[in-house]
């Protein structure tokens, strides 16, 4: 079964499918740079005409709010063909913790065409005779989600309405690493501080003891933030397997807790959006703090 995680945040209504972020109260504010998103999600029609109700849509979006939004408003608003005047639609679920955007899209379009997509068109699916639309997108996505690439990335899989969530098919469940959450997404953003204690030197690998020369050779540990070459703990992390460039799942060498090689990923690339967007020259090549570095 996959990760199970439940948010402290219920929807009341289809009108967004994101809040805002909590604001920290008493610290100084910094300028602020959007944590990446990448989800793929599906609507389902809530139409009162019998042609179109309870028929699903398949999308890709880096903002759940706007594009919910955006298909009630019509096409005319950013909305899709496919979706103008035959809602209103509810956005029911979403799957994100894509790497980047072109991973995102092959999802979206593999979902949409399972029969054309050459990672699952080989089972040849169908929606079975009783088997809603919705339950049949719901198959089709347990089956992407365990076909390569995209069952080493760290994905979550989220019932943004949570009344809607049907059990995943018993012959095909979400991988073990899969996060499983409620609720709507809570935007998230990186400070970026310009104040020397809130950040730390590269140091050396503590796996090779060598001094980690870039800040974009550097990966961290997830629990403890202990940095390592992403090379060292990718080496460490496969231990011995020759058909994976990297591992999906690893143990940290240093504190023993479990990493997903996708959220070590995702914290490389903070660090380097936190240097990018760096004023203060002399920070531009450190790292910036944990609460446990």
């Amino acid at each position: 079964m996959p990760i199970f995680d439940v948010d402290e945040v219920t929807p009341s209504t289809q009108a967004s499918a994101l809040i805002s972020p909590r604001k920290n109260k008493g610290r100084k504010a910094f300028k602020t740079v959007p944590d990446e998103f990448f989800g793929v999600y599906c609507l389902i029609s809530r139409s009162q005409l019998k042609h179109y109700k309870n028929r699903c849509y398949i999308g890709y979006t880096v903002d759940p709010n706007r594009r919910i939004q955006q298909h009630n408003a019509g096409r005319e608003k950013g909305g899709a063909k496919k979706t103008d005047n035959r809602g209103p639609w509810d956005m029911v679920c979403i799957i994100h913790g894509f790497p980047n955007s072109i991973a995102a899209l092959r999802f979206e379009w593999a979902w949409q065409n399972p029969e054309k997509s050459r990672v699952i068109r080989d089972l040849s699916l169908k929606k079975a005779r009783k088997e809603t639309p919705f339950a049949y997108r719901l198959r089709i996505a347990c089956h992407l989600m365990n076909c390569r690439p995209w069952n080493q990335f760290a994905l979550t899989f989220r019932w943004l309405l949570p009344m809607e969530e049907l059990p995943f098919p018993e012959n095909i469940l979400p991988p073990k690493h899969t996060l499983l959450k409620y609720g709507l997404i809570e935007k998230s953003t990186t400070e970026i501080s310009c104040e020397y204690s809130d950040y730390i030197e590269k140091g050396e690998c503590r796996l090779c003891d060598e001094e980690i020369v870039k800040l974009s050779h550097l990966v961290r540990c997830t629990s403890c933030a202990a940095h390592f070459h992403a090379g060292c703990l990718a080496i460490n992390g496969l231990a011995g397997q020759r058909n994976l460039l990297y591992p999906v799942l690893g143990d940290c060498p240093r504190c023993s807790q479990s990493y997903i090689w996708g959220d070590v990923i995702r914290d490389q690339r903070m660090i380097l959006r936190v240097s990018e967007a760096q004023t203060n020259t002399a920070l531009k090549e450190m790292v910036p703090r944990t609460h446990s570095s």
